[in-house]
């Protein structure tokens, strides 16, 4: 009996180490799953990061950051009394005469910026900028409900003669630089953009040009589209096309070719967010490369009602130079490029570059003629002959006459058809209409 006992007892020692490596693998291989599912989570969310990442560089457009606005009150702007301030101050060639009056201290933005200026202020001013406590800009004065491009600051200050700005300074950034971790991440896409564009153009055969329009950067493809666009409010209206109105942007004139489609951006996204405008007011910019950029939405090719001539928006066209032409003229390229534009754009509204043609004005604080007056006009002229201000600047200025003779010699001896009857008014809205 005791034998059969103890072999009992023995038999069940034997059986018990066995059940125990039965639950030991059991959990060595729950465990092993554990560490699988972990690294395959971690492969997957790697993979997603980077797609993430990459995503919006994969295209064969140059990449965009995403653009951004901000606003803050403008602090009390102060009046100088000091007559040797006020004397230096006043020596600096600008346009509009006078004394410097007011000065700002310097204003800390709220964050990095590469455009700035008074929001819906069409009085001239004259502004500068500094990034990180570094060197001031120049001074660089503007009107028209116009920013000024920096191209990264911090730091901003303003100065007025004979009036005391106030109000909202709104800020544009169009290089992802808000802030230190946007930097990094467009930076990363925007090298990965690089890349696919140089791999994905060695596939793609060379696109043909239009032989009778000038080639031009289209809306989509300077970021107007999509996030951190440039949306239009309401729908474009078309109006006439009679006569071609010659700007400036009073942007600094030191831009790359790579920074040139930001400064389009920002510009329509002062217009329209500091602004109150539609869209941006230009029809068209020509940078100093001579690239030609589709402005307002609506069709390059159409009568679109821009916001940059008040009381003629709907019976012109209006192009922009990048940049500020009061001393330094346009380049050889952008005074070709507009030649080629206007010489296209009024023969394809049937009118002729050459002579005048007369113009109903709607009025305007910024008019210079009151509402009704038919005003006789050149077909390719400044911006301050229809209104009171110093754009397209002094030099751009004597360029027009270039403009409107390599116009002339483009078209050579065209003749437009009949104009269509003409509309009963003259304008859409204010400076810039809307």
């Amino acid at each position: 009996m005791q034998a059969r006992v103890r072999a009992r007892a023995s038999a069940w020692r034997k059986r018990i180490p066995v059940r125990r490596d039965v639950f030991g693998g059991a959990r060595d291989l729950f465990r092993l799953g554990v560490q699988r599912a972990l690294k395959h989570l971690v492969i997957l969310a790697a993979v997603a990061g980077v797609a993430w990442l990459a995503a919006p560089a994969l295209s064969l457009d140059p990449y965009r950051p995403a653009a951004s606005d901000f606003e803050q009150r403008m602090p009390a702007v102060e009046r100088i009394d000091a007559p040797a301030t006020r004397e230096l101050a006043s020596a600096s060639g600008h346009e509009h005469p006078g004394p410097v009056t007011h000065l700002s201290d310097a204003i800390a933005a709220p964050g990095r910026f590469d455009l700035a200026g008074i929001a819906g202020e069409i009085r001239a001013y004259e502004i500068r900028a500094r990034d990180d406590g570094g060197e001031w800009s120049e001074w660089i004065e503007t009107a028209n409900g116009d920013p000024v491009y920096f191209g990264g600051a911090d730091e901003l200050q303003l100065r007025a003669r004979g009036w005391r700005p106030a109000g909202r300074l709104h800020y544009v950034n169009v290089s992802g630089t808000t802030n230190p971790t946007d930097s990094l991440l467009n930076g990363a896409r925007s090298a990965i953009n690089d890349a696919f564009i140089s791999v994905a153009s060695l596939l793609q055969p060379a696109a043909e040009a239009a032989p009778l329009r000038p080639d031009f950067v289209r809306r989509g493809e300077w970021g107007a589209k999509g996030q951190g666009g440039c949306h239009p409010r309401d729908t474009p209206a078309e109006g006439k096309v009679k006569a071609a109105v010659v700007h400036h942007t009073v942007t600094s004139g030191t831009y790359t070719p790579e920074e040139a489609p930001g400064i389009v951006l920002g510009i329509c996204r002062f217009h329209r967010n500091g602004n109150g405008w539609n869209d941006i007011g230009y029809n068209a910019l020509i940078d100093r490369y001579g690239t030609i950029y589709m402005g307002r939405a609506g069709g390059l090719g159409k009568a679109i009602v821009g916001a940059h001539a008040q009381g003629y928006n709907s019976l012109t066209t209006g192009v922009a130079a990048i940049g500020t032409h009061t001393k330094k003229p346009i380049s050889e390229a952008s005074l070709q490029s507009f030649a080629e534009l206007l010489a296209w754009k009024l023969t394809h509204h049937d009118r002729s570059v050459r002579g005048k043609t007369r113009l109903r004005s709607a009025g305007g604080s910024s008019n210079r003629y009151k509402a009704g007056k038919r005003v006789r006009a050149k077909r390719i002229g400044g911006h301050l002959k229809l209104n009171l201000t110093a754009c397209p600047g002094g030099a751009l200025k004597t360029q027009i006459k270039e403009i409107r003779a390599r116009a002339a010699a483009i078209v050579g001896d065209k003749v437009p058809k009949p104009p269509p009857k003409e509309p009963p008014g003259g304008d859409s809205g204010g400076v810039g209409g809307g």
